[in-house]
């Protein structure tokens, strides 16, 4: 008789202990899952977030274009809209359409007349973001009674917090570019002749630590007393990713200019 008890007892013991085991698995299960759940809708509400900063980011301006066109001088050049400051707006767009025509005022300085010029120029945007917009024009001129057309190539960089046109200068450390410059076997360049390379590397060799750095202190437009002053030595560079380009003007027979890539620091 207590044996059976004691079997019944026995039984009865290890029946509620599968209960209890067979509870505790199904309600630490259903925890798990509501982690699971509250976990993924906090991922998809930070994925949305993103995506709305993304979205919100690209849609805060565009940048659109427009054409000058006059006789035989052709420039497109870029304009932005939907911009949130209203005087940033105008201010930033009269420095970039100043900046694209200045080309023209620099021939007819030069006693060239517009109607000897023949010109077509374009652009590419290698920056834009909430800070700046980096603008690399490039062409053909061929003025008459000349030989041969030339190449052009110059930028202009927005800061765009400031509503300013700004100079390599103003917006990276001179000094650290020179050195970067200096050591021209580390340094990449947009040429792909490699002949061609060499030279403009070799002009480069000659020229003076001190020379080169007025170069670069001089490089891009910048703004004066509220006027667009053009480089005196004609070097220009535009930001794109995480490097800076630098063009530096040479004679027509080694290609117009050439143009240097510095890693930023």
């Amino acid at each position: 008789m207590k044996m059976k008890k004691s079997a019944i007892l026995l039984t009865g013991i290890t029946i509620l202990s599968f209960l209890l085991m067979r509870n505790f698995h199904v309600n630490n299960l259903k925890c798990i899952n509501l982690i699971k759940k509250e976990a993924l809708a906090v991922n998809k509400i930070n994925y949305f977030n993103m995506e709305v900063s993304l979205r919100n980011e690209s849609k805060q301006y565009e940048i659109i274009n427009e054409v000058y066109s006059k006789d035989h001088v052709k420039i497109n050049y870029p304009q932005i809209k939907n911009y949130a400051d209203a005087v940033k707006l105008d201010s930033i767009n009269k420095d970039l359409k100043n900046a694209a025509l200045s080309i023209v005022n620099i021939y007819v300085e030069n006693n060239t007349n517009i109607n000897d010029i023949n010109m077509e120029v374009n652009y590419e945007v290698k920056t834009k973001n909430n800070k700046y917009i980096s603008i690399a024009f490039n062409g053909l001129v061929n003025i008459k009674g000349t030989a041969y057309p030339t190449s052009i190539f110059y930028t202009v960089n927005i800061d765009l917090e400031n509503g300013l046109t700004v100079g390599l200068s103003e917006y990276a450390n001179v000094q650290g570019v020179l050195e970067k410059l200096k050591k021209l076997d580390d340094v990449k360049m947009l040429s792909e002749d490699d002949k061609l390379i060499e030279v403009q590397k070799s002009v480069i060799k000659n020229i003076s630590d001190d020379e080169l750095l007025n170069i670069l202190k001089d490089a891009d437009f910048h703004e004066k007393d509220g006027v667009i002053e053009i480089p005196k030595k004609g070097a220009y560079s535009y930001m794109e990713d995480n490097k800076i380009v630098i063009s530096i003007p040479m004679i027509h027979a080694i290609g117009d200019h050439a143009e240097f890539i510095i890693e930023k620091q």
